[in-house]
């Protein structure tokens, strides 16, 4: 088997780099990839009977089995996520940077959104010899099928972003911490408001991730004394985070600030707010594009006061990195958490240089 140790060795020193850049422990990821408008975590299924692919121990930890490269001297690795995006772009290319600085292949197909579809392109990669596979479902209820034929097929899955219907089928999950997310935009309204205030939720409950995001908020802000007037479903899209936020508005005058769990339904949010004269601060999750260009031309006196960031660049790094491990035959583990961090109007310039980090 191709040894790749010092390009490996490079790899895992370029991550470091990367993250001691974005301020230590950051995020990759809601991340999201649907954009994270379409993102829907799936529930851990019943493990009972499930195939343990890697050995996985009680403590979440694995030692993969070495797997020689089906294609000569190189690895084959696929690539697919629920449907095409920046975010999911940016963990695309994260991974891409691992592969290629080790000599191997990468190929990217995106889902469409359609699980039939997406389980044809995992045949595909199946069909070409694939030695892993990078996989965000489409449908995490309809994943069991891909899942099952790349199980069938021995190929260890690298599933990252949005859980598939039993996380014990595949080798790793790689995911932002959607909890801590929730924590750090609670933080930062905690830190401008510490009398407290009126306080409205904009969730998605369709999402696991989005749930996570909610509850790390709301746990932060309710134990300082704020009280949390609506809890309501924006659709993690711009257009109805727009018309819920409206009725919010109306029914409480004295809102002090909003919760958004994606910056998609934030931008709808914004609009709403901005539109009636308001001066109700916005908190959210995903540190995409639109957030930091709002921040920037706003500045520090604009109503988008954080984004809890999403790291889908060190989502893709990680998730090849520990792609490398299982090929290997070495220990790794069975879920990575990405770590968030605050983007502000008084910090965005030092995000501005692409769209994601």
């Amino acid at each position: 088997m191709k040894k790749k140790l010092v390009s490996a060795m490079l790899c895992a020193a370029m991550t470091g780099v990367l993250l001691a850049g974005c301020g230590g422990s950051q995020d990759g990821a809601d991340g999201s990839a649907a954009e994270e408008t379409t993102e829907e975590a799936g529930e851990t299924g019943d493990s009972a009977g499930a195939t343990d692919t890697a050995g996985t121990s009680a403590a979440g930890e694995a030692t993969g089995v070495v797997i020689e490269p089906k294609n000569g001297d190189h690895y084959k690795f696929g690539f697919t996520e629920m449907s095409a995006g920046s975010f999911f772009e940016a963990c695309y290319n994260g991974a891409a940077e691992i592969v290629e600085a080790n000599g191997d292949e990468i190929i990217h197909s995106e889902g469409k959104a359609d699980s039939a579809y997406q389980l044809s392109v995992v045949e595909d990669f199946i069909a070409q010899g694939c030695d892993a596979v990078f996989y965000n479902p489409s449908d995490a209820a309809a994943s069991a099928a891909a899942v099952k034929a790349l199980n069938d097929a021995g190929i260890p899955i690298i599933n990252f972003d949005s859980a598939v219907s039993d996380l014990s089928k595949v080798n790793c999950f790689v995911v932002s911490d959607s909890y801590s997310c929730g924590q750090i935009a609670g933080e930062e309204l905690v830190k401008n408001h510490p009398e407290g205030g009126k306080v409205a939720v904009l969730d998605f409950p369709a999402s696991a991730a989005a749930t996570d995001r909610a509850n790390g908020f709301i746990d932060t802000v309710t134990e300082a004394g704020f009280e949390i007037v609506a809890q309501m479903d924006a659709g993690a899209k711009p257009e109805k985070g727009l018309t819920v936020m409206e009725d919010l508005m109306q029914a409480n005058p004295d809102l002090q600030a909003v919760f958004c769990i994606n910056d998609e339904c934030a931008q709808g949010a914004y609009s709403a707010i901005t539109a009636a004269g308001e001066d109700i601060e916005i908190y959210s999750v995903n540190a995409g594009p639109e957030a930091k260009a709002a921040m920037t031309k706003d500045g520090a006196d604009g109503i988008w006061k954080c984004t809890a960031a999403q790291r889908p660049i060190v989502i893709g790094q990680e998730s090849a990195n520990v792609a490398y491990k299982i090929l290997n035959g070495e220990a790794y583990d069975t879920e990575i958490q990405i770590a968030s961090f605050a983007v502000t109007p008084e910090n965005v310039d030092e995000y501005n240089g692409s769209d994601w980090q």
